[in-house]
């Protein structure tokens, strides 16, 4: 039988007792068992798991499968004799047919469930041909035992098995965390700024511009509405645009800033011309920091930080009376070069629209329209009253109806989100992951449509929630799930 040992101690026992038979002359060999019961390795092998394909109409359709889990790592504490996986398993998975791989220091593995009170605790002596069904284990795991080759049982193991009980891929919504009114009762021609923790709602009500703004916390929280007092007369609400952590905006052309609660004239205003629109901001990895922006007379200008240049005109691009939204974002080759990428709608000389998007780099001095230089069906969709974020390290583009033929399927007003994957040049439907609650954000934006224009606003902030503000201050709060994820160790 093979011996096992408990340390170095009982080494030397053993050579002492052994040298007292021989020295006595005695033909019988002492065997010495030792109380070794560990686990010392812990593994799945192959288990169900449910994924989503697609059915011969194109609709979604669940179906079941088997994959290897042998590598996902276990994590064995001989301390608290319990064991557990850190990285949960895919959502889906089966654990109510698992076969087990265990190393112990003995081959007698007995498992059940943990005796609770007043309740005997049924083993099973394991095999590693047992599917042991995990999905009806109390909280705290199955109970694990080995028996030592003394016979005695060692303290048990608490297994359990860690599985997601949401897709980490899908976005998940929720819209109860702040159902409170703006004190304006309502907001049209809306943009959304965050900056320091706050997000600030630009606006119009009943023809005056108007300011609020309120607080939100890491965890998704957020207070009531609070104005900002003293806005400019002929501030324009489209045009709010946050720069080095300050929140930039134009009222009859002059630059103005928006420092916590406080509004200012900007020192940072361009001396000879009226500023029409800003457009987006870049800063590089070595610090350099542009503002885009478009005058008047038609003209876009760039503010390095300490100057104003002029950069001519392009009659492709779109007129300034909307909103605008962009994403800049270093290249992947050289972090000191940020492409821009704006988003918009663009009115041709005969009165089509198109969606617009358009791109430039922080060392060239020119905007290049996307849509005029493809000509594939994947180009931006033409959506009324639209949004662009930059989310997961993708562009989204979503909002009102979605005039465009190339994805008539997907007109409803909140029904899907646009991805690009290439910086705007092309776009399709996400319709897996991203997806809006129907038809509840569709109602909220067309009763917020029937006051006008740009009835709701959009922003992320910097813990990757998703805020949409609707027209009367509601709000509605969205986030990858996988980004809520805590690290259990």
């Amino acid at each position: 039988m093979k011996l096992k040992f408990l340390s170095i101690v009982v080494i030397g026992l053993m050579i002492t007792t052994l040298s007292m038979t021989s020295c006595l002359k005695d033909d019988t060999v002492e065997v010495i068992y030792t109380n070794e019961s560990s686990i010392v390795s812990f593994s799945l092998g192959t288990l169900w798991k449910q994924f989503v394909g697609k059915a011969q109409d194109g609709s979604d359709s669940l179906y079941m499968d088997t994959l290897s889990f042998n590598e996902y790592p276990f994590t064995i504490d001989q301390l608290s004799r319990t064991i557990e996986n850190k990285d949960s398993l895919p959502v889906g998975v089966d654990i109510s047919r698992v076969l087990v791989n265990i190393s112990a220091d003995t081959p007698y593995i007995l498992y059940g469930k943990i005796k609770e009170a007043g309740e005997e605790a049924t083993d099973t002596l394991w095999s590693s041909t047992d599917s042991i069904d995990f999905s009806v284990a109390p909280a705290e795991g199955l109970s694990f035992k080995v028996m030592s080759y003394t016979g005695q049982l060692g303290k048990a193991y608490r297994v359990k098995i860690n599985v997601h009980t949401q897709d980490p891929d899908s976005l998940s919504w929720s819209e109860d965390e702040s159902q409170i009114p703006f004190t304006a009762q309502t907001l049209i021609r809306q943009k959304a700024v965050y900056a320091n923790g706050r997000i600030y709602v630009f606006g119009e009500h009943e023809g005056m511009p108007a300011i609020e703004y309120t607080t939100v916390s890491s965890n998704g929280k957020a207070d009531g509405w609070t104005p900002i007092e003293n806005v400019p007369a002929g501030t324009d609400s489209y045009s709010p645009i946050v720069w080095n952590g300050t929140v930039y905006f134009l009222a009859d052309g002059a630059l103005y800033e928006l420092i916590d609660t406080t509004i200012q004239s900007s020192a940072f205003s361009p001396a000879g011309y009226q500023l029409k629109q800003l457009l987006a901001n870049a800063t590089t990895a070595s610090g350099l920091t542009y503002l885009y922006a478009y005058t008047e007379d038609g003209t876009f200008v760039t503010f390095n930080g300490t100057t104003w240049n002029e950069e001519g005109r392009n009659e492709h691009f779109p007129s300034m009376d909307q909103r605008f939204y962009y994403a800049s974002l270093p290249l992947s080759y050289n972090s000191d070069i940020v492409r821009t990428v704006l988003f918009g709608r663009h009115t041709d000389a005969t009165g089509n629209e198109f969606g617009f998007a358009a791109n430039r780099l922080t060392n060239e001095n020119t905007w290049v329209p996307y849509d005029y230089i493809q000509t594939d069906t994947c180009r931006c969709p033409n959506i009324a009253d639209g949004t662009m974020i930059y989310y997961d390290k993708k562009l989204y583009a979503f909002g009102g109806f979605v005039n465009s033929l190339e994805h008539k399927e997907y007109r409803h007003e909140f029904s899907t989100f646009f991805a690009s994957t290439d910086n705007g040049l092309t776009w399709q439907p996400d319709t897996r992951y991203m997806k809006f609650p129907e038809p509840s954000f569709r109602e909220k934006y067309e009763e917020g449509e029937a006051l006008g224009e740009g009835s709701y606003s959009c922003i992320v902030d910097e813990n990757n929630f998703i805020w949409i503000i609707w027209h009367n201050g509601y709000m509605s709060r969205g986030r990858i799930n996988r980004f809520g994820f805590l690290p259990k160790w």
